[in-house]
């Protein structure tokens, strides 16, 4: 048996079958074939290229008779495809076909490699998340493909047995690999979708938290006995939004937060949620730490820095900006993820509410804490007493203006930035160590 001219006999057939396939595609309703659908061409040029092109490697199929049927239309009977074959043009498929049919009569490493290319291109022009994508439906399609590429081979009458078992091994080879780029390309589907899903998790929820949920589904509420809360909120936004556009006012929003976001990643805080203007974080969750109350005041300060900063650029251009109230707090609370569609990490107690009265009973540009809260701070920062407030549900309380760092402990004149020797001490606080400062019982 010369394998070579067994090869060239069945691609032949298969390459008539085919021909006469992309004749029946460039007859269908004009509507179909000549509107803009697949990589920004249209069917009948598409199909009008192939046919080129399938004329320049067989032309003995210009004069061949047609086949006593179309096995596309077969092929789509066997899948169910939810529309006849009049309905449907298969420019997509006919693609990678063009390369399979060029693979199967070259049998090279550089056929194999055009047809795995176009397949892989042309599976990435698909819309993946749209319902019936799947690697078990293009499985499921390969194998009945297989199928009628061996009942084309089987009507060959000048074959035997032993070159049809030839040319039914050679196409389940074929049949195989193209199945192997199907999976290959499916699981890089999965796991870009698995990493954007990780992305957004982690997006919503803090990275400890998402893993939980992740192993265990669901998460479990947790007794934090110190914890910080911060909160901050715009004077003047009510009247300034009024009269924005929706699109600059979420752009002005989105500005602002997205810097409090960098400033607390910088500082070890967790974001907690935005509601309208107010910004919501905590320190100290949901890795617990010695150190939160002083990340969340060196956060304040960025914050307040940040906005001052953007007010003056904003002030350069004769526009209004509104001016921010910070308000921090530091006790026990709970922490834990709610609901069951849309999850939501959040914290529960009276800190959390306190941490909030801190931040209505403020002031604009100022950062008011607590007592207890300077109480841990007053080492390193200088804080401005306002003495006993009367705060909303909560009667009067010792509150305080953080205002900076002390000089001692700052890299700049300002009292933003934290030097050296700050660093040195923190560093042991971090550790769990009992720093005594001078003048300390």
């Amino acid at each position: 048996m010369d394998q070579s001219k067994v090869r060239e006999k069945f691609v032949n057939e298969i390459a008539r079958h085919f021909y006469f396939h992309l004749l029946a595609e460039q007859n269908k309703a004009p509507a179909l074939i000549d509107s803009i659908r697949f990589d920004q061409r249209t069917a009948r040029d598409i199909n009008g290229e192939l046919i080129d092109r399938l004329l320049a490697a067989f032309p003995e199929v210009r004069s061949a008779p047609p086949p006593e049927y179309n096995f596309i239309v077969k092929w789509g009977q066997l899948n169910n495809f939810h529309l006849t074959y009049d309905e449907f043009v298969f420019e997509a498929y006919n693609l990678i076909f063009m390369e399979r049919l060029m693979s199967l009569k070259l049998w090279t490493d550089d056929g194999h490699h055009e047809f795995k290319k176009t397949t892989i291109n042309v599976f990435e022009r698909f819309d993946t998340d749209r319902e019936g994508f799947s690697v078990s439906f293009f499985i499921r399609s390969e194998n009945n493909m297989r199928e009628l590429l061996r009942e084309i081979v089987d009507g060959v009458p000048e074959f035997g047995p032993d070159e049809r078992a030839f040319a039914w091994d050679v196409i389940f080879q074929q049949s195989k690999e193209y199945q192997e780029v199907v999976n290959e390309f499916f699981e890089r589907v999965l796991n870009d979708a698995l990493q954007k899903s990780e992305k957004l998790l982690h997006n919503i929820l803090p990275v400890q938290i998402s893993e939980e949920l992740k192993t265990n589904g669901r998460v479990a509420p947790v007794q934090i006995p110190a914890a910080t809360v911060l909160f901050t909120d715009f004077k003047g936004f009510t009247m300034l939004s009024e009269a924005m556009s929706p699109a600059e006012l979420i752009a002005e929003l989105d500005e602002c937060f997205s810097e409090f976001d960098q400033i607390i990643d910088r500082h070890n805080l967790e974001k907690i949620k935005t509601i309208g203007d107010s910004y919501m974080c905590a320190g100290g969750l949901p890795h617990q730490n010695h150190t939160h109350v002083i990340d969340a005041a060196l956060a304040a300060l960025g914050m307040r820095e940040a906005i001052a900063k953007l007010k003056q650029r904003y002030a350069a251009q004769s526009r209004p900006y509104w001016e921010v109230r910070i308000g921090f707090h530091t006790g026990p609370l709970v922490a834990g993820v709610i609901g069951r569609k849309k999850f939501s990490y959040d914290i529960w107690g009276d800190t959390v509410n306190t941490a909030s009265r801190m931040e209505s009973s403020g002031a604009p540009g100022r950062i008011n804490i607590s007592g207890d809260a300077r109480e841990r701070l007053k080492y390193f920062f200088e804080c401005e007493s306002r003495g006993r407030v009367a705060a909303k549900n909560k009667g009067e309380m010792e509150m305080y203006f953080l205002n900076r760092l002390k000089p001692e402990y700052s890299a700049d004149e300002l009292g933003l930035e934290p030097n050296a020797r700050f660093y040195e001490i923190y560093r042991k606080i971090a550790a769990g160590a009992r720093v005594r400062f001078r003048g300390e019982l």
